[in-house]
């Protein structure tokens, strides 16, 4: 597994093939995120640190996943990295679209609006080629990541972004777009076999049987039939009537603004005081849609999804023993004492493990799950676009005051960082005094007490003035470590004094001052030690016993780390030393 680092102009600055754990959170249109842990290390340190973007070849080899540095951590041993896939930062940062209106346009068209003056392009399948919507829908003010957002929903598709690489260069950027990911495997699974696990909903905060549909709001226009640039409230479908005599797959009277599933209010509504079954409703909002009879039906399909608990499978690709993609279907056959149930499923979201595909983990679950945090997330869209739709004629003001707002939040965010950032809570510490939480002004906080001690329960962790204690350990108060021993670490770029280094190998070391190596000749006795003095500034000298200096002449016999030297070692020295 390969990582490509790039710079912010696309510039490839490293390849490397050291991580320690790598995965890929993948789901059905969400921007995948990638985590990663790296090796602690200066070139891992500064590479990443120069770097803004990762690569990731794709499991299919179509080309490459790239991620957007988001949070890089170094630890004691390791550099933890989160990153978001490009393309939502890229379509949110690369201009916007301020006002495009559609009426029954091709998929196309739509994606042309949101495409070009990019750096993407897009392709889309065979099955969406000529995808065409029967309503009007716009962008207005928008960035391009929530136009796609809007296309997805309206033409029902999936999409993936992919990046073509030559040599270590961005070649291409394309969003590919299909009616659905992943393909049709075929397998099949029993439940109980291959350590799946089903999981079947049973919280019935995710349960409807009934549900109010809301659709666009309504354009007024002036006595002549020309706009005005407001809107009215948002249409519902109160007037429509529904008959299951007359075909329709549900009875809904005129003037109910909502749609119901009997038989689901018996089984999961709620009871009111009067002990009778009441629908539990959900409010779906269809923004673009301003025909009352085509907002029933669409409210009453969606009903249908969020009607009745739905199964989940949750597995590792090792317990399948089959490659499994994003977006791929296959069932899962459930057998009971004279009963069997198949489920279709796909794969709804993947956490790709990089390093060792066995453990890949997969969720799959029906397409009619719809979580409550999505439901929430609609709804809060729903009411930016109210509030949007309230006076066009407003457009210009709107937009600076969007404007002005959002850069009032980035100055709030950026003055609330620096002002974490700057919060420095230093012991200070003294001989005899308790320890005081003091801040970047030099000042004691306010509002903290002094702390005479801070001990574990059992004494072995110990913080006081003097210095901090693990058992028998002391890491003192006067900018000093006192240890026992340092093992297994790293030290870079450190100054080492009067230390006796046993055993191991010293690569690539300089020696500069004066380094003595004690030489004992067994010739001499214990009294009369020979001294080498080896200096990067002079060479090889030498002195006497006593620190006299002796006559290399003379010299006819010297040990070196207790070995004798031969007489032709010793005539080699000598020369060295220009005698």
């Amino acid at each position: 597994m390969r990582l490509l680092l790039y710079t912010a102009n696309d510039q490839l600055v490293a390849i490397k093939t050291n991580a320690i754990s790598a995965k890929i959170e993948e789901e059905i249109n969400v921007y995948h995120q990638l985590t990663l842990e790296l090796p602690l290390n200066q070139s891992n340190k500064d590479d990443i640190l120069k770097s803004m973007y990762i690569a990731v070849a794709t499991e299919q080899g179509d080309g490459f996943y790239m991620f957007k540095i988001e949070k890089v951590s170094f630890g004691d041993s390791l550099i933890d990295i989160t990153a978001i896939e490009r393309a939502s930062d890229d379509l949110y940062t690369q201009g916007y679209i301020q006002d495009r209106r559609f009426q029954s346009s091709k998929l196309s068209v739509a994606l042309d609006a949101i495409f070009n003056g990019s750096t993407w392009t897009y392709e889309v399948g065979a099955d969406t080629a000529n995808e065409t919507v029967n309503q009007d829908f716009n962008f207005y003010y928008v960035s391009r990541r929530e136009a796609l957002k809007k296309v997805l929903e309206l033409y029902g598709l999936e999409f993936q972004f992919i990046y073509r690489i030559t040599n270590g260069k961005i070649t291409a950027r394309v969003c590919k777009l299909t009616k659905a990911l992943g393909r049709d495997t075929g397998y099949r699974f029993v439940y109980g076999s291959n350590a799946l696990k089903v999981d079947f909903a049973s919280d019935q905060t995710d349960l409807y049987t009934g549900a109010i549909g809301r659709g666009s709001g309504v354009e007024k226009t002036d006595e002549s039939g020309e706009a005005t640039g407001g809107y009215t409230r948002k249409i519902d479908f109160s007037s429509v009537v529904w008959s299951r005599s007359n075909g329709n797959p549900i009875d809904k009277p005129s003037g109910q603004n909502f749609v119901e599933l009997p038989e689901k209010t018996a089984k999961y509504g709620w009871t009111n005081s009067a002990g009778v079954k009441q629908p539990r409703l959900a409010i779906l909002e269809f923004d673009d849609e301003k025909d009352p009879a085509e907002l029933l039906n669409k409210t009453y399909q969606q009903l249908l999804k969020l009607s009745e608990p739905q199964p989940t499978v949750k597995a590792t690709v090792a317990s399948l023993k089959r490659k499994i993609n994003l977006g791929d279907n296959f069932s899962v056959v459930r057998y009971g004492d004279g009963w069997k149930l198949v489920y279709f499923l796909r794969v709804t979201k993947l956490t790709r493990d990089l390093l060792d595909d066995n453990a890949t983990q997969i969720e799959s679950g029906t397409e009619s799950i719809k979580r409550q945090a999505e439901r929430e997330v609609e709804a809060t869209q729903a009411t930016d676009s109210i509030k949007a739709e309230v006076d066009s004629s407003l457009s210009d003001q709107e937009a600076r005051a969007r404007s002005m707002i959002n850069d009032f939040n980035a100055k709030l965010t950026q003055r609330i960082d620096s002002t974490k950032s700057s919060i420095d809570k230093v012991l200070a510490q003294n001989s005899n005094g308790p320890i005081t939480l003091i801040g970047q002004d030099g000042q004691p906080i306010a509002g903290v007490p002094e702390i005479k001690e801070i001990r574990s329960k059992d004494g072995s962790f110990l913080i006081n003035s003097s210095g901090f204690k693990w058992g028998d350990h002391l890491m003192g108060g006067d900018s000093k470590i006192y240890a026992d021993e340092i093992a297994g670490k790293v030290l870079n770029s450190y100054t080492i004094n009067s230390t006796t280094i046993n055993g191991g190998q010293i690569n690539g070391a300089t020696l500069t001052g004066t380094v003595y190596v004690n030489s004992v000749s067994t010739r001499y006795p214990e009294d009369q030690k020979r001294w080498v003095v080896i200096s990067g500034d002079y060479g090889f000298t030498y002195s006497a016993a006593g620190g006299r200096p002796g006559s290399w002449i003379t010299l006819d016999a010297l040990s070196i780390g207790g070995v004798d030297l031969t007489a032709d070692q010793l005539r080699k020295i000598k020369e060295k030393c220009g005698v």
